[in-house]
């Protein structure tokens, strides 16, 4: 599993989150976040901002 911190909105909304274990898939223009079997956030690829690796942060 890997670790990421997602910028990601529009305009004014504008979310930063680190999302720590999670798997991160990309398909037909959609980002989505897996921890386990469960989708913890699904955006639009026009939405991300920056999608950063992080290091192991433990």
């Amino acid at each position: 599993m890997a670790n990421y911190r997602i910028v990601y909105g529009d305009g004014e909304q504008v979310v930063r989150e680190t999302f720590n274990d999670v798997e991160l898939q990309r398909e037909d223009g959609w980002l989505v976040i897996f921890r386990g079997k469960d989708a913890i956030l699904r955006a639009r690829e026009e939405h991300i901002q920056s999608v950063e690796t992080l290091d192991d942060m433990s």
